[in-house]
Order: C-alpha cells, then structure tokens, then sequence
C-alpha cells in the first residue's frame, strides 16, 4: 500500500470562504443620544436619537402637551468671559442638523428638546461639549513657521484638503489664484521665479529695481431662516437652501458701511446688522 503525504495539487489553490457578511447598519440603536461635531469656525454638525422609552416618560410627565410643543436644539456657548444661548428650530425626525455659529471659538453644548406652548422647556438629550476653532489668523508671526508652496501643497493634500467642505474649498482654490497672480506679477516686473515658486530657501538676488504689491479684500458673510427676505446695502440677496449668504469683494480707501437686514417669511419680524470698516493705505519706501 502506497500512501501520499503533502502532495501537490494540480489544479489551483482553493480560495478562503469570504466571511460572512455583517449586514446593513441598524436605523436605530434604541438609546438616547445627542452629539455635537464642529465643522468649522462657524458651523456644527449635530446628530441624535431619541429612544421609545425617553418618549414614553416624557409623555407621562407631560402629557398630549408635547404633541404640540416645539422642536429645538438650545445651543449653550463659553467664550471665558461671555456666555450665550439661543434656540434653533428643527424638525425632530430629520434626526441630524447643521447649525450656524454667530461666533467662532468657545466651548459648546447643545441640549435636544421641546419648548411647549406655556413656555417650559422639556429636555430630552444632552450633547457632548465641542471647541470650535478661531474664527480669525493666528497672532503667531514667527518666521520659523513659514512654510514653502511646495510644503503647503503636500500639507494640504496629506490633510485630506481634497474633501474638504465646500467653504474651505473656495478658500484653498482663491489661494491658489492669488499665488499665481502674484506669480504673474513677479514675471511681469522681470524678477525671475523657480519652476516650484519662490526660492526663498537661497539668498535672494539682489535687482535695481525693487517692487512690493498687496491688496486686500472684504468678505461678509451670515446666515438667517431659509425663507426670509435679506438685504445688503439696500439691494436683496438670494440665500442658499440653508439660509445662509456670503459676498466678497474689493475694499478701496476711505469707510465703508454693510448694512445687513433680515425679515422674516411673514414679515412681522426683522434683524438689522450693521459693519463699518475704514481702509487708509500708506505707501513708501526707505
């Protein structure tokens, strides 16, 4: 008798069974929850699930009263010195919501729940506490932490820059704009650049004639109801789905007045915001 030990197959190795699948995500998970993620120095993104039970003793306590009460998210901020709070509107079945910061920086809570017709509010979820970033340039002026296009650009991209919202995607491409402006200025003015941008790693070389150009621009930007009626300087915006609205544009010399005014769909209420800024320009040379 002839026994084969470890013989070679002569057809190919069998493939490992996939594993079983796990099956789509649970709509819900049965517990009540709040969660507040920032966005960006003026956005929240917030998502939450009220499980039966949270409703149940809510009904108890209160009642058909919360059949006719108010969904809100009551945002609470601590910006250290001040405090704030302010109730937004929502629809309590979308289960997720996106929420304007009228201010950026501070720490931020929110609290899901409904306000009745007496007045009182009924919570039923609080969420996380969140820092949102400074809405403002670092005051850290160091040049030690300069950093070259080629370095910003592999940052950027290393930083997942291409999924970015569309709001820090408008501010990547008019970066990018204003780098090639300036590309084309120092070409115009005959002052030579590398195939990579500045070489600003090497002593510069030193030219007759010697330039400096800078600008600056205003932008101006809010959010109120979708449905209201916004105008700016007298003339109407149109809004974005979600009530929000933005302008940019060139700032000459001299003051400038932004008036903002918003009202609501029924035209029984109205918001006024007013910016004053002043340029003055100072040129020279040494």
């Amino acid at each position: 008798m002839t026994s084969h030990l470890n013989a070679p197959s002569s057809g190919p190795a069998p493939r490992p069974a996939p594993p079983p699948s796990a099956g789509p995500l649970p709509h819900d998970y049965g517990v009540t929850r709040l969660v507040l993620l920032p966005r960006d120095p003026r956005w929240m993104h917030t998502y939450w699930e009220v499980a039966p039970y949270t409703w149940e003793e809510v009904r108890r306590q209160f009642g058909d009263a919360i059949d006719r009460g108010r969904s809100v998210l009551r945002l609470h901020a601590d910006h250290g010195t001040q405090k704030q709070s302010f109730d937004v509107d929502i629809a309590i079945e979308a289960r997720n919501w996106y929420v304007f910061s009228p201010r950026g920086d501070g720490h931020w809570h929110a609290e899901l729940g409904l306000v009745l017709p007496d007045g009182r509010f009924v919570l039923l979820a609080i969420s996380n506490t969140i820092r949102l970033p400074a809405g403002q340039v670092s005051d850290q002026v160091d040049e030690k932490w300069g950093v070259l296009k080629a370095e910003w650009e592999r940052l950027f991209e290393l930083s997942g820059g291409g999924r970015l919202g569309a709001g820090s995607l408008d501010i990547a491409k008019m970066l990018a704009q204003r780098w090639e402006l300036m590309r084309g200025i120092s070409s115009f003015s005959g002052i030579p650049t590398s195939p990579g941008g500045a070489s600003w790693g090497r002593p510069p070389v030193r030219h007759k004639g010697f330039w400096l150009v800078a600008d600056c621009e205003v932008v101006v930007y809010g959010a109120t109801e979708p449905d209201a009626t916004v105008t700016f300087q007298g003339r109407p915006v149109t809004l974005n789905p979600d009530g929000t609205f933005s302008f940019r544009f060139a700032f000459p010399d001299g003051e400038q007045a932004f008036p903002i005014q918003a009202t609501n769909h029924d035209g029984d209420l109205s918001r006024f915001i007013e910016f004053k800024v002043q340029r003055q320009t100072r040129k020279g040379q040494e």
